[in-house]
């Protein structure tokens, strides 16, 4: 029984590493099967072209052309023209999502392709037909090659500035390596975005003279990400009778570029089985050769300095809080400050270490962070003298500056905190008096009465006329009592019965 069990652990153990090994390629779509063109190979006027002639497929600029057997040359092989060449498919899953996101190792189904009777290093033909790739598909097709007006010149892109040293737009050079002059209004610049060959574009302008380049404006400091990007320049196919490629436009180069720290380029279609050149930095400009040579390679291109930038010289840095021999209160939070320049570089591309020094500790508050100028630092909590504050500076070629000061940490004396608490308590004592003071004024003030209207003017006082004086027209005399008039012969008054005196009555 014990051997029983010992031989089926042995199994599973055995079997365990089996299972996961099928497991792991259960999830793993197979590569799709290379799409198969097949036919002659000739000229526009039907003549075969010469054997040993290339023929390669281009999706965006790539190359994605293999031979159908080991020893395949992928050219024409014989006097008759004929060829047979395979175009390699982007790995899938059954749901149609890539097995390697971050690069893209052949044609996706749809893509137009483009065959050519070369590989764009030089002077090539295109052929007028362009096929859509089908996975397991094979087209049985003669190729003929397309009208001279529609087909592109061997102009390249010489340079890449991605981070000028000044600051401003990117830019580009585009190079014309054949003795006759290109209008550059036939090209654009393009560039790729995740999940499209069209992430924008760039119309050209002017002329190329022979051998030589035309700086190209980028419109944009961030036209190309400078961590990882792919360039394009693009034929702007006139199309019409025997139009080149189908009469779609046509890559004429690419470039894919990458930083080889923090690179950004992992994203199909961006980043392909072209391979990636180095990412140019601050103040350096990524480019072709003198004579603009191409072989598809990344190593085609080299970084060199940005031209035109000013002879390198040191950075300068001074610090500006804390000043030299400041008191710096301890246990509370405080900014240090300085101020830096360079005479190549903007600070935003300069380098800074910053870190205080307390007795043999040192503190960093900096590290390697580009273009700061200023660290916030919560002190510690203790009496320090000759406390140090240093800050380096590096700008991208390796030139330094460092600047450093001294300065103390002090805490309050509690004389000093028993005074401030005192002075801080009069002050409300101060404020609270006066404001309850305010306020019972207000509330001992009674509200004023209404205004009484204005008093009218006195009505002088009638004067009476003397008693039994007799009025104007000499028949009334006046009654003392009720000071009616009555007739100047009457004895009594009429009205209240009053008897005039002998003295009173007016003789007649």
């Amino acid at each position: 029984m014990r051997g029983r069990t010992r031989t089926i652990v042995s199994i599973l153990l055995l079997g365990l590493p089996l299972v996961l090994i099928l497991a792991t390629v259960s999830v793993i779509a197979p590569p799709p099967i290379a799409m198969r063109t097949q036919g002659h190979a000739l000229d526009i006027s039907g003549s075969p072209l010469p054997a040993g002639t290339p023929i390669r497929t281009f999706v965006d600029g790539v190359n994605y052309t293999t031979g159908p057997f080991p020893k395949d040359s992928m050219a024409v092989q014989n006097g008759i023209g004929s060829f047979a060449i395979l175009t390699v498919g982007n790995s899938k899953t059954p749901a149609n999502a890539s097995d390697t996101p971050s690069v893209q190792e052949g044609a996706n189904l749809g893509d137009l392709v483009v065959y050519a009777a070369g590989d764009f290093t030089s002077a090539t033909g295109v052929f007028q037909e362009s096929f859509v790739w089908l996975p397991e598909n094979v087209t049985i097709r003669d190729l003929h090659l397309g009208a001279a007006s529609s087909t592109p010149e061997p102009v390249k892109i010489a340079g890449i500035v991605t981070l000028p040293a000044q600051g401003g737009n990117q830019y580009a050079f585009v190079c014309n390596p054949t003795g006759s002059p290109v209008s550059l209004a036939d090209y654009y610049l393009e560039r790729d975005a995740p999940g499209s060959y069209h992430g924008g574009s760039l119309g050209l302008t002017g002329v190329a003279a022979p051998i030589s380049s035309v700086r190209i404006n980028l419109t944009s400091p961030s036209w190309l990400t400078p961590t990882g990007d792919a360039l394009k320049l693009v034929y702007r196919n006139p199309k019409g009778g025997a139009a080149t490629g189908g009469g779609q436009d046509i890559v004429v180069d690419r470039v894919e570029f990458n930083a080889t720290r923090n690179g950004t380029l992992s994203w199909e279609p961006g980043n392909t089985i072209l391979g990636d050149a180095p990412a140019p930095g601050p103040g350096q400009i990524l480019q072709r050769d003198g004579s603009c040579t191409d072989t598809n390679d990344p190593r085609d291109f080299s970084l060199a300095l940005e031209p035109g930038i000013p002879a390198s010289g040191r950075p300068t840095v001074a610090i500006v809080l804390p000043a030299s021999g400041q008191q710096v209160p301890a246990a509370t939070m405080v900014t240090f400050t300085w101020t830096m320049s360079d005479d190549v570089f903007i600070n935003a591309y300069l380098h800074v270490w910053a870190n205080v020094t307390i007795g043999n500790e040192t503190i960093p508050l900096v590290v390697d962070q580009t273009g700061v100028t200023s660290v916030t630092w919560t002190t510690r909590d203790i009496v320090a003298t000759d406390v140090v504050f240093r800050v380096e500076v590096q700008d991208p070629f390796g030139a330094h500056a460092t600047a450093f000061t001294t300065f103390s940490l002090t805490r309050q004396s509690p004389i000093a905190l028993i005074a401030a608490i005192l002075i801080a308590v009069v002050l409300i004592v101060f404020v609270v008096f006066g404001y309850r003071r305010a306020r019972k004024h207000e509330e001992a003030s009674p509200s004023p009465p209404p205004a009484k209207p204005p008093a009218a003017p006195p009505v002088p006082p009638q004067v009476a006329p003397p008693i039994g004086a007799v009025l104007a027209g000499g028949d009334k005399k006046v009654c003392p009592r009720c000071h009616t008039s009555v007739k100047v012969e009457d004895v009594t008054c009429f009205f209240c019965g009053y008897k005039f005196t002998e003295e009173n009555a007016t003789p007649p």
